[in-house]
């Protein structure tokens, strides 16, 4: 076939295939309504990571890589699931057929929240009415009064932390929150006529996006800064002022509203830039018991000793999960403060009503402001297992956060979407130089296909941290396109905390496991920490502990120097933290002794790569993974 054929199959193929998506989708809607008459929860993950295996398998028959495969059907399940959820929650709150919906939101057309809103009531096939409101009491006041349905309020930022002017409106507002939504946040500098930054004099912007591109606007220290009431504005009078010494800061899509074009994309601080949205309007609404959902409530709990702690074992003797809890002043009485919390958990559920009224014994004041589905859907894990199938003691007295006396089960990380700890074994591959944007992104496809959960690369190997920073974002871009965790060594606090701005897990090495500024650093970040070796084990221990000590319990210990199977057993009684056992040496033999480690009660392996090797170098790595899961 010659070119032009060859694009009419393909076109064929797309529509066949969206016409399969179709029916798909029709038949995940009948399981919803079978779900209705005989009630059981909308997901089944035993039967999702089931499907996920098969179609896995399948597709390496016909030539599919396995991260391709789990890519597109996560989004396939998670679509079924929302679109089960809206059914279910249409039959339990049907609506007036209006033809239109109407909603109140922050800013003009194309502002955050004007993009929020619209995707959350495309869902109802209706004509959408917008009121463009210039603050958040606005938005209340105009739902409140009836002229909006609902309102769409942001109440939190992964960059910049909550927003706690909602958080106060809450207290007082008499609007329920009935739905919630997650929103990408892709800050661009936005011009209305061909320009350079060099020439931008006046930047307009929200406060809130000002906070989170802090770090690139200190490149800028010529230009002026003005804020608006919302992005949206800031847009409309940049497209209204067409100069090419003005620019304004918002999204790609807000600006191809108002005429304006992106100049420089990528400006937040971190690059996973969310802000979570709330959905609120007159009455509150029912969530059907099959549907994972979400209960908002505030409460204050005076200020005798103890008395917070209290109210949250209140939560925990009946199960319930708590995502959130935030603390705002109560205005006109001070130092009293008023818990805003979300849970896991339906209101309606026998556990839910239960806490609701022993939580109302204990505390001055508590009101639910809503139930409503939770907008989480989190991808079905595949677990390797699945994949791969064909020191002395311490005085007792001072009990140190490593040690067995100061927590008897062992520790579990979380690595990006994998664990450290458990069943499963972690496995990791690290480069001992950085090897070029391209040859990294072979290695993150063969650490895939062999298995592997971590990819490792140095970053600030050349000690020029502006090209380390551009190298973090390079190695997550790589490691989530392959859908792996990213590690990178850090020598320096300075390296820590950029890292820690996106990679999943941060790796000391040897050499600086006895750098007390960057254990602080190590022990004030949130990230996990894997700790190599110094030399002896006290001294390895003694550094975990400072990293524990500053706050941070997230650490693994690295063997760097292949220790024996007794060592690790003895070391196994004396401390909770997982052990990572570093492979190197000959290939043929390292699936065997891997084996033996993990007997020895090793929870990951790190295979060390340094780019000479021949032939397929993580073919150790899979033949590990396939005699782990063989047993």
């Amino acid at each position: 076939m010659n070119l032009d054929d060859i694009r009419t199959h393909i076109s064929r193929l797309d529509r066949e295939l969206l016409t399969l998506l179709a029916k798909r989708k029709t038949l995940s809607l009948d399981v919803a309504r079978a779900k209705l008459e005989n009630p059981r929860p909308i997901r089944d993950q035993e039967r999702e990571q089931a499907l996920l295996v098969e179609l896995v398998n399948q597709g390496r028959q016909l030539g599919l890589d396995a991260h391709y495969v789990t890519r597109i059907y996560h989004t396939i399940i998670e679509d079924s699931v929302l679109a089960q959820q809206a059914l279910l929650q249409d039959l339990l709150n049907p609506q007036d057929k209006a033809p239109a919906i109407s909603v109140a939101f922050l800013g003009l057309k194309g502002s955050y929240s004007n993009l929020a809103a619209r995707k959350y009531l495309s869902r109802f096939q209706a004509g959408i009415v917008e009121h463009n409101c210039e603050t958040f009491q606005q938005i209340i006041d105009t739902v409140e009064s009836g002229q909006a349905q609902y309102g769409v309020l942001p109440i939190e930022n992964t960059s910049s932390g909550s927003i706690n002017d909602v958080f106060d409106l809450m207290q007082h507002t008499s609007l329920s929150i009935v739905g919630e939504l997650t929103q990408p946040i892709e800050h661009c500098l936005l011009v209305a006529v061909d320009t350079d930054v060099s020439r931008l004099k006046t930047l307009y912007t929200h406060p809130q996006v000002y906070q989170q591109c802090s770090q690139y606007l200190k490149t800028l220290p010529g230009v002026k800064v003005e804020f608006c009431a919302a992005s949206s504005n800031a847009m409309e009078l940049v497209a209204s002022l067409r100069r090419p010494d003005v620019g304004a800061m918002g999204s790609a899509d807000g600006g191809e509203l108002h005429g304006l074009k992106p100049l420089v994309q990528g400006l937040a601080n971190q690059k996973q830039n969310m802000t979570r949205f709330i959905v609120v309007a007159r009455k509150p609404i029912e969530v059907a018991e099959q549907i994972p959902a979400r209960t908002s409530f505030i409460m204050s709990t005076g200020q005798q000793s103890g008395a917070l702690v209290e109210a949250l074992l209140v939560l925990r003797s009946h199960g319930i999960t708590m995502s959130k809890l935030e603390s705002r002043p109560i205005i006109g009485n001070p130092w009293e403060e008023m818990f805003y919390v979300d849970v896991a958990a339906n209101v309606n559920s026998p556990e839910m009503q239960s806490a609701l009224k022993e939580l109302g014994r204990i505390t001055r004041f508590i009101k639910v402001l809503g139930c409503y589905p939770s907008a989480e859907v989190a991808p079905t894990r595949i677990p390797a297992r699945a994949l791969n199938q064909p020191h002395p003691r311490r005085d007792e007295k001072a009990q140190p956060r490593y040690s067995r006396d100061y927590k008897q089960s062992g520790t579990r990380l979380q690595v990006g979407r994998f664990y450290l700890g458990g069943d499963d074994a972690l496995l990791m591959a690290r480069l001992a130089q950085w090897p070029g944007e391209q040859q990294l992104q072979e290695y993150a496809r063969r650490l895939k296909e062999a298995g592997g959960q971590v990819l490792a690369a140095p970053c600030f190997d050349n000690g020029d941290l502006a090209l380390g920073v551009e190298r973090l974002q390079q190695l997550r871009n790589i490691a989530a396109r392959f859908d792996l965790a990213a590690m990178t060594r850090v020598r320096q606090p300075e390296e820590l905390n950029r890292a820690a701005e996106s990679i999943d897990l941060l790796h000391i090495a040897a050499e600086e496991a006895r750098h007390s500024d960057l254990l602080t650093a190590a022990g004030r970040s949130t990230r996990p920490v894997l700790l190599e070796q110094p030399g002896d084990a006290d001294g390895w221990l003694a550094a975990a502990e400072a990293i524990l000590g500053e706050g941070n319990q997230q650490v693994a210990l690295l063997d760097g120097q292949g220790l024996g199977v007794s060592q690790l057993l003895d070391l196994q009684q004396h401390t909770h933290l997982p052990l990572v056992s570093l492979l190197a040496g000959d290939a043929v033999l390292l699936p065997a002794l891997g084996h033996a480690l993990r007997a020895a009660g090793v929870q990951g392996f790190c295979l060390e790569l340094d780019g000479r090797e021949e032939g397929d170098a993580l073919a150790p790595l899979q033949q590990l993974a396939e005699r782990l899961y063989q047993d």
